[in-house]
Parts: C-alpha cells; structure tokens; sequence
C-alpha cells in the first residue's frame, strides 16, 4: 500500500515505530496549544475590553469553523498531500498565535481582527486533527492501527479534561497574552516533528464526482440510523449550555466575584480534577448502568452543577460545583464517543465524525452570542439558571425517549 515504516523485532509495540512517536508527541504539544488558546482567548478579549459581548463573540468566532467546513473538510484532505496538509495547517497557527501575541502585548484594539484570526486558528486546527488519523494509518501496520487510535484518543481526551489546569498555570504568569508565546512555540515544536515524518502517500483521485459521492454516502448512514440522529439532537442541545457555562465562568469569576487571576485558576483546576476522576471511574460506571441510563444522568448532573453555580455568591461554592460540572462534563463526553463508534461502519467514520461532529456544535454560535446579552444586561446568574432548566427538562425529554433504554 505505499506504506513506509521502520520494522523492528516482531512483536515490539508501537512506541517503536519512529513516524507515531512522532506523530503522538506532536498531537499531544497541539492538543495542549490548542486548549490554551481556546480557552486563555475569550478571556482576553474580555481583560481589553471589559464587555462580556466581545468576550463571547470572541468564542463564537472559533465555533464556526466546525459549523462552514467540518462536514466537507474530512474529504477534502483524502485528495491532497498529508504530510504537507498537516505541516501547513501548524505553521500556520503558530504563525498567527505569535501575530495576536504581539497584538495584545501591544494594546491593539481591534475586535474584528481578532474574530478572524480566531476564526483561522480553529479552521487550521481542525484541518489538521482531521487529517491525523489518515497519517497514522500511513505510518503504522495494519494491526496496530487501534491501539494507536486509542492512544491519540486518550491524549487528546485527557487534554481536554485538564483544560482548566492548563488555564490556570497561564493565569499564573504577569501577562497572560505569555500563554499564546506558549502556544506558538508548542506548535512551532509540533511543526519540527512532523519534519521528520517519512510517509508514501497513494495517489490522489481528485475527480469532483468522487467528492459529492464520498460526501452523499456518509449522510445517507447518519440520515439512516435513526439512534444516532436521536442522540445527535440531545448531544446539539447539551453543547449549548456546556459552551456558555465555560466561558461564563471565566467572566463571573473576574467581574462578580473579584477573584484574582491566581484565585481563579485554583478554583478553575478543580473542574479538571472532577474531569479526572470522571475519567477514571468512567469504566467502572458503564460495567453497572447502561450506556442509556449513563448518559441522561450525566446531562441531569450537570444540571445540578449549573444550579449550584447559581446559587454560588462565595468562592468556596464555587468548588464543589465545578467539581460537580468537570466530572459529569467528562463522563457525558466520553458517552457520546463511544455510542458514536458503536453505532459507526469503520470504513464510514470519518466521515460520520464529520457531520455528527458539524452537527453537535450547530446551535454553539447563537448560544454564546445570546449568553453574552444575558451576561451584560442581566448577569452571571442568569446564564447558569437558564442552562439548569435547560439541562433538566433536556434530561426530562431523554427519559422518555428509546434511547434512554439503550444497552
């Protein structure tokens, strides 16, 4: 198949195999740049500006992408070269997250600008972790190829779920705009290793007719399976109130609570620990309920968590709700994954994770421009009261559905 790699002694695991170690350590410097910036963004936005509305349009900016390419990007990058796809859509990052480092370091106020870099940041980004996987196949033999997937998945789930530690190590320094130097230099990092990738790629069938075929087979499955548009619809409506209630934390924190940027990000690290711990007994829950049951509760749980932080006027009760939303935030994640590659053909999941992924994030952008209305005009509290309710009769509508009897 054109594929090159380096055969050591037979039975030697896939840490061996020189193109996914490198492979590996890139995806885990990108994983940990990408959350930095995700997260560290909306917040400066917010310390130039003091308006919770730019704040959040900042975040609304980097949702789109997913939302404009994320179902047609998947087989855009089967046609052209990988290699040269993924080192691009790294340097260019890094390029751009130097560019608004100097921009914030240097007081330039100019919100539109900002928008658009963080637009290109997350379209690059997700250019590149959507071409990974297919390197990954280019670099290893057939029999390692889930085990490697498996532990690209774990790095970048484990990132995620330690996002608010990583915010508040940056929220450490004297100058948080230090956390997008940070982040650039991880990327530039990432770009040195891909380098040294050694890969034969096939070639390319670039006819138009292929694309749409692709395309047309992938959502003629989703359209077909009537379990996963079901959960697809929980899963969009869900989103919505997790996106808001990260972002709105950071801002409540600050503005209402008056916390320091040291304060916050001890608070913030507790989120990360219930993330890990949901991680942890994530096995142990699905061995007792089923995957059904185990994911309306996780909707249910952080329900409750938001309702805490409703109620929270002291920092103090602001722990144990995020510890509350980081746990209950990991095992509804880790949920949502597993049914999605239960339910999908391997020779289809790219493609599925394409639409499904556009699709989980479709209502993100007006949520987030809406909860920073709510935030200016009526507060904190507002956002996270309404993001209960709204989990709670979601989890309300879920009992009732098949899906809550899944096995």
């Amino acid at each position: 198949m054109g594929v090159h790699y380096t055969l050591r002694e037979k039975g030697i695991g896939k840490w061996k195999y020189d193109n996914f170690t490198l492979l590996l350590s890139a995806g885990l410097l990108l994983s940990i740049g990408n959350k930095i910036y995700e997260l560290l963004l909306p917040l400066l936005m917010y310390q130039l500006s003091e308006s919770s509305i730019i704040m959040t349009q900042m975040r609304t900016a980097e949702l789109l992408p997913n939302l404009f390419f994320g179902m047609f990007i998947g087989v855009i990058v089967d046609r052209v070269n990988q290699k040269k796809w993924a080192m691009a859509m790294v340097l260019f990052q890094a390029l751009i997250l130097f560019v608004m480092y100097e921009m914030f370091g240097r007081g330039i106020y100019k919100p539109i600008l900002y928008y658009l870099l963080g637009f290109m940041l997350m379209t690059l980004n997700y250019g590149y972790f959507n071409v990974q996987i297919s390197l990954v196949k280019m670099s290893l033999p057939m029999n390692k190829l889930t085990s490697a997937n498996a532990k690209l998945s774990f790095v970048e789930t484990f990132v995620g779920i330690m996002g608010p530690v990583l915010l508040s190590m940056v929220l450490i320094l004297s100058n948080m705009e230090q956390g997008l130097l940070i982040a650039a230099f991880l990327y530039a990092v990432s770009y040195i290793l891909l380098m040294r990738l050694k890969v034969n790629e096939p070639e390319k069938n670039n006819l138009e007719t292929s694309f749409w075929a692709d395309f047309k087979e992938g959502w003629r499955e989703f359209s077909q399976n009537k379990a996963l548009k079901s959960m697809t619809f929980f899963i969009m409506v869900a989103n919505c109130s997790m996106t808001v209630v990260s972002t709105t934390v950071l801002f409540f924190g600050t503005e209402e609570l008056k916390l320091s940027n040291s304060m916050l990000s001890f608070l913030l690290s507790s989120a990360g620990v219930g993330g890990l711990l949901g991680s942890l007994a994530a096995r142990s829950l699905r061995d007792r309920y089923s995957l059904g049951i185990l994911f309306g509760m996780s909707i249910l749980l952080n329900g409750v968590a938001y309702l805490g932080l409703f109620f929270t006027h002291h920092w103090l009760l602001l722990v144990p709700s995020l510890l509350l939303n980081g746990f209950a935030s990991c095992v509804y994640t880790i949920c949502a994954y597993t049914f999605r590659q239960e339910q999908t053909p391997a020779a289809l999941m790219g493609r599925i994770s394409g639409i499904t992924g556009t699709l989980f994030r479709f209502g993100m952008p007006v949520a987030m421009l809406l909860s920073g209305w709510m935030m200016d005009v009526l507060g904190s509290s507002s956002v996270f009261i309404s993001a209960s309710l709204l989990n709670i009769m979601l989890f309300l509508l879920y009992k009732k559905s098949n899906l809550w009897q899944l096995p």
